[in-house]
């Protein structure tokens, strides 16, 4: 049934002029975009901290868990399952490893559904197009042959998961005094457990007519180790911000000037840190440890390390 869906899209596709095709790419290019990391950032660090720090987690986690999936389910893609499919040419470059669920539509949904939903009572309109642009990106997943709709499916249900996770945890963690270490070492242990289960793991072998591996499991456990890192930096940044920072943020309470400098600084901080990370490649050399590392690093200094650059420089300025 997954198939004919894709075959019928497919036949509608190759039907419509090519520059619908291009729009539907753009759509999912841009829910992967490195870029729109500047989203919950200027949130976390200018305009409302609890939401960046609320949307950090939400991506951070359900992309650990969607990985996770993937390399438990190791589903291999609609083309490489049936020959009939013919998935966008254009598409092929992010629509690597393995299928179930679909990444894009789990990134998509755990920053804009996170956003939506964090403002959800403020505007109705800012929660009706981050929910239009979610079901955009899915769509645009099985129009370009390149997921199953099971894949997009499960991949919003995971972006929904997340999403109630985190909002029940950080209701949690102000309940009581020392939740929030506790939620950061559960956190932690359980970023040490799942980098174990995805290196020790067995992964299925098969390969192509020319010999080639079909999905490399390396090439899957970078990703998770890339997920890993993120989670943690995240987590990590945001206890001890919470401990010894708590920065003040708000257009109101900053002014645009303090805005400015903020969003200046944490970029250079930020510039500065992946400078700083490319040397490790030669002391690294297992890729998958030095894209936690790197990883871990660049969030770290987006949570931490930038905050308490611009309040050292605040601090300076008003004494």
């Amino acid at each position: 049934m997954d198939i004919t869906y894709l075959l019928w899209l497919q036949g509608i596709r190759e039907s419509l002029p090519s520059v619908i095709e291009q729009f539907f790419v753009i759509v999912s290019a841009v829910a992967v975009s490195k870029a729109l990391v500047i989203i919950p950032c200027l949130l976390y660090w200018c305009f409302d901290k609890r939401a960046g720090q609320f949307a950090l987690f939400t991506f951070s986690l359900g992309t650990l868990l969607n990985q996770f999936v993937k390399n438990t389910v190791c589903c291999y893609r609609p083309w490489i399952r049936d020959s009939a499919v013919h998935p966008a040419q254009a598409a092929l470059k992010e629509a690597t490893g393995y299928s179930f669920p679909s990444g894009h539509t789990q990134g998509a949904t755990d920053l804009f559904g996170a956003i939506g939903w964090w403002y959800r009572s403020r505007s109705r309109a800012l929660f009706a197009a981050c929910g239009l642009f979610v079901l955009a990106v899915g769509f645009s997943r099985n129009f370009l042959g390149v997921h199953t709709p099971q894949d997009v499916l499960v991949a919003m249900l995971e972006g929904v998961l997340a999403i109630a996770l985190v909002s029940w945890l950080l209701s949690w963690v102000e309940q009581a005094p020392g939740n929030d270490l506790r939620f950061t070492v559960i956190a932690m242990v359980a970023v040490v457990l799942y980098v174990a289960y995805v290196m020790l793991r067995p992964y299925p072998m098969d390969y192509d007519a020319a010999g080639a591996l079909l999905v490399d499991p390396v090439d899957m456990q970078v990703d998770c180790f890339k997920a890993a890192g993120v989670f943690g930096a995240a987590v990590l940044g945001w206890y001890l911000e919470r401990r010894f920072l708590s920065f003040e943020v708000g257009l109101k309470e900053l002014g645009w000037k303090r805005v400015i400098v903020r969003v200046v600084v944490s970029l250079i901080v930020a510039a500065l840190m992946y400078v700083a990370c490319k040397p490790l490649g030669a002391v690294i050399v297992d890729e998958r440890w030095f894209e936690l590392v790197k990883n871990f690093v660049l969030v770290f200094s987006l949570a931490f390390v930038c905050p308490v650059a611009f309040c050292a420089i605040e601090q300076r300025a008003k004494g």
